[in-house]
């Protein structure tokens, strides 16, 4: 899993010459919730459980649909379960070899080893689309 993600990564941050720029991940040790908005609308949740990525769309936006359905979640009412972090998330993570970066990190006391909390810094705003995620 961890290789996998490296090299996802790696095609998602094709600046970084470095393909171990992320290290080693730790994220089956620490588990977390975030949610999912847009328009401060909640969409749906990701969670880190068992060591397991779980995403599922909420009631509300079951019901309300007030954007289309996220192109790797296409089906509102199935309750996605993966291994690896998926491209649609993993790409809130920036490169962390640059300084401001690591700065950010050591500032929040975040570890670069752990996905989980690479998503609670960087991931809540991304330049790659309007949803905003929240670390709960």
């Amino acid at each position: 899993m961890k290789e996998k993600l490296k090299i996802l990564l790696k095609k998602l941050t094709p600046w970084s010459e470095d393909a171990d720029f992320l290290g080693e991940f730790d994220s089956e040790n620490q588990e977390g919730k975030f949610e999912l908005l847009f328009n401060e609308k909640l969409i749906g949740t990701l969670e880190f459980k068992h060591k397991k990525w779980i995403f599922e769309y909420s009631d509300i936006f079951k019901k309300e649909q007030f954007v289309l359905p996220l192109i790797d979640f296409p089906d509102i009412d199935k309750k996605y379960e993966f291994d690896d972090l998926m491209p649609f998330f993993a790409s809130r993570i920036p490169n962390l070899n640059q300084p401001y970066h690591e700065m950010k990190l050591e500032k929040q006391d975040g570890d670069k080893t752990n996905l989980v909390s690479l998503l609670k810094i960087f991931g809540e705003k991304s330049i790659n689309n309007p949803f905003k995620l929240k670390y709960l």
